[in-house]
């Protein structure tokens, strides 16, 4: 786990988080051309709820912060909520990785989340 410190974990520039109706929901643009049918359902975005720790967790993913200080931000704003912290907190960010939510950079290599052909 020690390993995942120091990256730094950058927003996809795209994406945008909205409260609507008391909830928090990353708004997610359907571009791609095989989104068509999505976009007729469902408009113009994919939404993804989260809650109060997460919709944080993402506003402090801006590219300057480590996990390491993200996680004491979260700490110190959440207490005890927010435990088991880092194990939490990885699995999050990782799990926006995997749908391009966030990059990776670790000093001035970007690392991505999932393959990088595929790509919000």
């Amino acid at each position: 786990m020690e390993e995942y410190m120091n990256l730094v974990p950058v927003r996809n520039e795209k994406v945008e988080l909205k409260k609507i109706e008391g909830k928090y929901y990353l708004l997610i643009p359907m571009e791609s051309k095989l989104d068509f049918l999505a976009r007729k359902l469902h408009g113009e975005h994919r939404r993804i709820e989260l809650d109060e720790i997460g919709a944080y967790t993402w506003e402090l993913c801006d590219g300057r912060r480590t996990v390491k200080e993200i996680g004491k931000a979260l700490k110190a704003r959440f207490g005890d909520e927010v435990e088991p912290l880092y194990e939490r907190l990885i699995t999050f960010l990782f799990e926006l990785g995997k749908r391009y939510l966030v990059e990776f950079k670790n000093g001035n290599e970007l690392i991505y989340g999932g393959d990088r052909n595929d790509r919000a």
